[in-house]
C-alpha cells in the first residue's frame, strides 16, 4: 500500500495575524499588488512554531491558484482558491512534515490540508475598511480551521 488518506486528524491548523490588502479593489487607478499574509501554525508540530505566509498578484491578473511557495518556512504552503475581494475569498493550506508514529519512510511523511473561507461579517476576529479595501484580523486573535484531509 503506497498511500494512506487519514480519515481523522489530531490537530488544526491556526492562523492570525491576517492582513489582505487589495488598493485596485478601493481605486481603480491603483497600481499596488494585491497581498493577502498571515501567521500560521499547526498544532501537530508545536516545535515548529508559527510562520509567516503571504500571496501577491499584480494588478489586471487573477491571483495564484497554484501552490506557492510563499511562507517562511517551505514545509507550509497556501494557493487561493476564491477571490471575491479583500471582504471574501478562500485558501487551501498545507503542511507536510515527518512523523514516525505512522510508519516508517517513505509512509511517514505527512501532509494535511484544510479549507480557509474569510469572509468580513461573517468570520469573527476579522474586520475590513472597505473604501481602503483593507482586512486585518484582530490583534492576537487566533482562528482555528479544520483539516479535512491527510495524506501519508
Amino acid at each position: 500500500m503506497c498511500c494512506h488518506v487519514a480519515s481523522a486528524f489530531s490537530a488544526n491548523f491556526e492562523i492570525s495575524n491576517i492582513i489582505s490588502s487589495s488598493p485596485f479593489q478601493a481605486d481603480p487607478t491603483s497600481q499596488q499588488s494585491t497581498l493577502v499574509s498571515f501567521d500560521f501554525r499547526d498544532q501537530d508540530t508545536p516545535e515548529v512554531g508559527a510562520n509567516r505566509c503571504g500571496i501577491e498578484w499584480a494588478v489586471g491578473l487573477s491571483p495564484p491558484v497554484l501552490w506557492q511557495d510563499t511562507c517562511d518556512n517551505s514545509t507550509f504552503g497556501v494557493r487561493v482558491t476564491s477571490w471575491h475581494g479583500v471582504q471574501n475569498f478562500s485558501l487551501d493550506l498545507k503542511h507536510t512534515y515527518i512523523d514516525d508514529k505512522v510508519g516508517e519512510y517513505p509512509y511517514n511523511v505527512v501532509t494535511k490540508f484544510a479549507p480557509v473561507n474569510l469572509t468580513f461579517l461573517g468570520t469573527k476576529r476579522y474586520h475590513c475598511d472597505l473604501s481602503q479595501a483593507e482586512c486585518e484580523s484582530d490583534t492576537g486573535a487566533i482562528i482555528v480551521f479544520n483539516v479535512t484531509r491527510s495524506i501519508a
